[in-house]
């Protein structure tokens, strides 16, 4: 007995410093987590990807992504997704907008998101289509693109925000 109880301290000394430290590590930050629902999961770990597949909807902090199909790019070192890319009937909601495309790319590591074929942006009455939209959130820049159609865009001149207001 004296000899488990012996072991049983010895054990609790090395295990207690790597259990207090595991306590001491940064938290998870809410804005890093993407949350992912889907019909199907199809993981490639030699080329860091995992694609989802019907009826996919992807959430990260306030933007929800909506696609058939759903596919994050991550680095085969660090696991860390770098990108998501949504195709067949993208949507995306972010805060009051909305926009609809054939294919969206979001790069989470830049914060970039690229929106191409039939994009229509919308923010309640006021509306942007072309037929591809980069949005660059962290300097809150915007570029829209005819692709040989016309940008079409509707603003009420009358706010102090628009449609075209995309930073956070």
């Amino acid at each position: 007995m004296r000899r488990f109880l012996g072991i049983f301290l010895i054990v609790s000394i090395f295990l207690a410093g790597p259990l207090l430290a595991q306590n001491l590590k940064t938290p998870v930050s809410v804005s890093d987590m993407v949350d992912i629902e889907s019909d199907r999961l199809d993981v490639n770990t030699k080329n860091g990807t995992a694609v989802f597949k019907g009826r996919v909807k992807a959430t990260k902090a306030d933007i929800v992504v909506k696609g058939n199909v759903i596919t994050l790019s991550y680095d085969a070192v660090t696991r860390k997704v770098t990108q998501m890319t949504a195709e067949k009937d993208a949507y995306i909601l972010w805060k009051d907008r909305e926009a609809t495309c054939n294919k969206v790319m979001y790069n989470l590591t830049t914060d970039v998101m690229v929106l191409t074929g039939d994009v229509v942006m919308t923010r309640g009455q006021e509306r942007i289509s072309g037929q591809k939209v980069t949005l660059d959130m962290k300097n809150d820049s915007q570029v829209v693109e005819g692709g040989g159609g016309r940008v079409k865009v509707r603003v009420d001149a009358g706010k102090g925000t628009g449609i075209m207001q995309w930073g956070k």
